[in-house]
């Protein structure tokens, strides 16, 4: 894409900056941004794809998905009933009508991206082979080769008609959204080549955000920076653009928070093992969950087991026949996060003989697993004209990976009208994303960037993490 300067450390001239056009400029290629680029493209529109490491293994589902949490599949579920379920699993603040959207077209998006190529669970009649995790309704549906989804995305963007109207360049990474000085609409956005360091700026007629969830807000206990429950790369990036833009934040004090493997950045994944007749326990071998999976109320729950002296809590599956190991190691040790059973076994442990101890992820934000992203419509459209978020950057919550393909899908129709800003781009929004993006090189003898990230997560741990106070919050913004 770019020519690289001369010297990657020099500070190239805002004027040498690569200016590139496009219909609809989509920052980010996983989950989200790809089917948002897809259908935008078959809308006709000439769609820029910006992915800051590379489309073909990028984003939260880079390593798969071992299935789907909130399929709404017709004879199974209904709409009305799910919509139901996330607004009590949120206390009622909830935008219905974003909710709904998932509720109507999942089983559509199920269908398109079986036409892809991707493979869902089926039984013996060739019915999806829905399972019930939470207390009313079936909604998890098991993907057996789902760790393939991602090339499977990747094939599709590479079609030849799709080739034709989706220009994809990696290794670029936006930092602001370029607004319109006369009505603040969305008009491009600005960053850098992450291998040359050259300067780039975008000229569009939309922008779609779809960066992920902020997941290296809190510090995991290992203090590792990157040891995050969520892909340390969905760094927050988006909700920055956002917010910087003017766009609306909502729900930012509803943290993401997990149950995890201890000393090991992953989910035990209860929500697979509950199926088949996995469940957790505190140390006395009792359970104590009294809550539905995706509620706020089950975080509560567990986080009060941990701290007690019944603890450590654990994720009990060795009471389980040979099948139902086999069959959970064939999934959890395959996809999403394949050195789970390289943990266990470095350890000396075995679903067959050790129950596995969980604990508590460090806090972060996602809409599409909690409730805390940018402020969305029915459309994807935030409050920013021209400007929409999708996938877990957008706060529509609960809605997991199949929120994630419907609303990128909505986001790439809608934007898909625009045709590139004719406007002069805003000189000064371009001068202070370049004095933003180059002021490390500015400041050579300044602290090192990990040290920096380490003391302002501790920060967060110290006093925004819960439980909350008006004390400690009051402290966090002096």
């Amino acid at each position: 894409m770019t020519t690289p300067v001369k010297n990657p450390l020099q500070i190239p001239a805002l004027t040498d900056a690569e200016e590139i056009s496009c219909d609809v400029l989509v920052v980010g290629g996983g989950t989200a941004g790809t089917m948002a680029a897809l259908t935008a493209a078959e809308h006709g529109a000439d769609v820029l794809l910006l992915e800051k490491a590379h489309v073909r293994h990028s984003g939260a589902l880079a390593m798969g998905m071992d299935g789907v949490n909130n399929a709404v599949i017709p004879g199974r579920a209904e709409p009305d009933d799910y919509v139901a379920e996330i607004t009590r699993a949120n206390d009622g603040i909830v935008d219905q009508s974003t909710v709904r959207q998932t509720a109507t077209r999942g089983f559509g998006m199920v269908q398109r991206l079986e036409s892809y190529g991707v493979k869902f669970e089926k039984d013996e009649h060739g019915d999806y082979a829905v399972r019930q995790v939470h207390r009313s309704g079936s909604y998890v549906l098991p993907m057996p080769e789902g760790k393939d989804v991602k090339k499977v995305l990747y094939r599709q963007l590479r079609r030849r008609e799709m080739r034709e109207r989706i220009r994809i360049e990696n290794r670029v990474m936006p930092v602001r959204v370029l607004t319109s000085p006369q009505d603040g609409r969305a008009v491009g956005a600005v960053g850098f080549h992450t291998r040359t360091g050259a300067f780039v700026v975008v000229r569009a007629g939309a922008v779609i955000l779809a960066t992920g969830a902020c997941g290296r807000l809190g510090l995991p206990a290992s203090g590792y920076l990157y040891g995050t429950y969520e892909n340390p790369t969905n760094a927050g990036d988006g909700y920055a653009m956002a917010y910087h833009a003017g766009a609306e934040l909502t729900g930012i004090e509803c943290f993401q928070i997990n149950p995890l493997i201890k000393d090991y950045n992953g989910p035990a994944c209860a929500y697979v093992a509950n199926p088949f007749g996995g469940y957790q326990v505190n140390r006395h071998g009792e359970r104590f969950v009294d809550s539905d999976y995706w509620s706020g109320q089950m975080m509560a729950e567990f986080a009060a087991e941990v701290a007690s002296d019944r603890g450590p809590v654990y994720l009990k599956l060795s009471h389980l026949p040979e099948e139902s190991i086999s069959s959970l190691e064939s999934i959890l040790h395959s996809t999403e996060r394949p050195t789970r059973g390289t943990f266990h076994s470095g350890r000396g442990h075995d679903y067959r003989t050790h129950d596995i101890e969980m604990h508590i992820s460090e806090i972060g934000l996602c809409g599409g697993h909690s409730a805390s992203g940018v402020r969305v419509d029915d459309h994807a459209r935030t409050t920013v004209p021209r400007l929409y978020a999708a996938g877990d950057l957008a706060c529509v919550p609960h809605n997991y990976m199949i929120g994630a393909f419907v609303f990128g899908d909505l986001a790439g129709a809608d934007a898909s009208q625009y045709t590139p800003y004719e406007g002069e781009l805003p000189t000064d929004q371009l001068r202070a994303a370049h004095e933003l993006i180059y002021r490390p090189l500015r400041n050579p003898d300044g602290p090192p960037q990990p040290q920096v990230e380490y003391k302002l997560r501790r920060f967060v741990n110290d006093y925004v993490a819960p439980p909350k106070s008006g004390a400690r919050l009051s402290l966090a913004l002096e």
